[in-house]
């Protein structure tokens, strides 16, 4: 298809607002980007953006373009679908989507042990809370919780892995005999809030400012150093040997973890055999996950 890498370039451009955003998600520099929507401009002999010094602003002309674009994106994502759906090979490329902390603390055992069984697979783990778009090919396999009860898209595959719950840990030290020297503070992400519905128990003292955080490890990491109370995965937390869920803290049941494929990709025998070891080794964590691995089957709980 004749000048489909300057309409890629255009489209991401379009997107992303700026040649940068453009060059980083197509992950080329920054002037095959402006070559390329110049390229697209003289064949077109169009303008296709303004370009103001906030960015890159798409004309009448380009906003068309836009939509023709994307349809194309579209089209060339399924067709790269369907052939790959075909391919019965051990070797090539893999996309595996799941959140950061089922890469790091959770499946990496289990992944070291696929690339060893599979060393012609190249293997890409991409750790993001981001949900990635199955059908244009941003990964071939999708580990996610899900919400609300809710099912997956018609047009994915999925398995229901199990349950994954959350609780609230504190260094094990601030809940020693007596009161600790200082109060501990609540741990929180961006968007969370304080806890109303209960109170720590034990002889915790609670800091009425809480401390934020960007991102979940070092909200774990902050636990670890005794700084205070926070919100975890019950397998992280369970886990380390430095913490202990919080007197009367609630463990909450936030949805079920769901294996996701796309339908035109879910027979190629790399994301056959990949899906098969991540069933396998979730079937042996399913006790961390819903939060068993403190206090037994009963403490578990629907929040």
């Amino acid at each position: 298809m004749d000048h489909w890498d300057e309409l890629r370039m255009f489209l991401a451009v379009a997107e992303g607002g700026t040649v940068r955003a453009a060059a980083d998600a197509l992950d080329v520099n920054h002037a095959t980007i402006i070559r390329g929507i110049g390229r697209l401009e003289d064949r077109l002999e169009t303008k296709l953006f303004d370009k103001p010094s906030t960015g890159y602003r798409l004309t009448d002309a380009g906003a068309d373009v836009v939509d023709l674009a994307r349809q194309m994106s579209t089209a060339s994502s399924q067709l790269e679908a369907r052939i790959f759906g075909r391919d019965q090979s051990v070797s090539g490329p893999l996309r595996l989507t799941l959140p950061i902390s089922f890469a790091t603390d959770l499946l990496m055992p289990t992944l070291a042990a696929f690339r060893a069984a599979y060393p012609e697979i190249a293997l890409e783990i991409i750790g993001s809370g981001a949900v990635a778009n199955l059908g244009n090919r941003e990964a071939d396999v999708a580990l996610r919780v899900v919400v609300g009860g809710k099912s997956p898209p018609d047009n994915l595959y999925g398995t229901r892995l199990g349950a994954f719950h959350t609780g609230y840990y504190v260094h094990r030290s601030l809940l020693a005999d007596g009161k600790p020297a200082s109060a501990a503070a609540w741990l929180l992400g961006a968007d969370e809030t304080v806890p109303t519905t209960w109170q720590p128990g034990g002889e915790l003292r609670m800091s009425s400012t809480p401390i934020r955080f960007a991102e979940m490890r070092s909200q774990f990491e902050a636990a670890r150093a005794g700084m205070g109370i926070t919100h975890l995965p019950c397998f992280l937390g369970d886990a380390d040997p430095d913490l202990v869920r919080v007197p009367a803290g609630p463990i909450t049941h936030v949805g079920d973890i769901w294996l996701l494929t796309h339908a035109d990709t879910r027979q190629t025998k790399r994301v056959r055999l990949l899906c098969d070891h991540i069933r396998s080794a979730m079937r042996g964590l399913a006790g961390r996950l819903a939060g068993q691995g403190q206090g037994g089957g009963g403490a578990v709980g629907v929040g």
